[in-house]
């Protein structure tokens, strides 16, 4: 049973035919089913967030969601630097790139929209004052958002 309802599709495929221009790769990071399950383990909500980016990825040529088992995978986990699963690290245009971790539902599933839009365009809609103050900084930054849901 799809995640998405039909109104939801239309929107989504909408949005992406008018803001998706360049291609965005989503690499998700999972756990292989098994029959056996270690409670400490277990990933209790890799299989909805996989399902869940099938869905938004299959709306759109542009999107390409790529599945990578976390453990078998941890050369790759490392070098996208993903600690916890489920994982998501999208790629795009832009130079940077925007990991999640968890299933993007809620009010985060917005977010994981228009994090493929920026990515795809190649910009994001920061004033010019945010983007010189992003300028002016040191170093590379890496922001932690942390969302519980209420």
């Amino acid at each position: 049973m799809p995640l998405l309802n039909d109104d939801l599709h239309r929107q989504l495929t909408d949005v992406f035919t008018r803001g998706l221009h360049d291609p965005v790769t989503l690499h998700f990071f999972t756990q292989k089913s098994s029959v056996l399950t270690v409670p400490a383990e277990e990933c209790q909500t890799c299989r909805e967030a996989h399902e869940l980016l099938n869905e938004v990825t299959a709306l759109s040529d542009k999107l390409k969601l790529e599945t990578h088992d976390f453990i078998a995978d941890a050369e790759e986990a490392s070098r996208l630097g993903v600690e916890r699963i489920p994982g998501l690290v999208m790629q795009g245009k832009n130079k940077g790139v925007l990991r999640y971790s968890g299933v993007p539902g809620g009010y985060e599933f917005g977010v994981i929209i228009e994090g493929l839009l920026d990515l795809s365009g190649g910009s994001t809609k920061l004033s010019p004052d945010t983007r010189l103050k992003l300028a002016a900084l040191p170093a590379p930054v890496t922001i932690k958002v942390l969302v519980t849901p209420t």
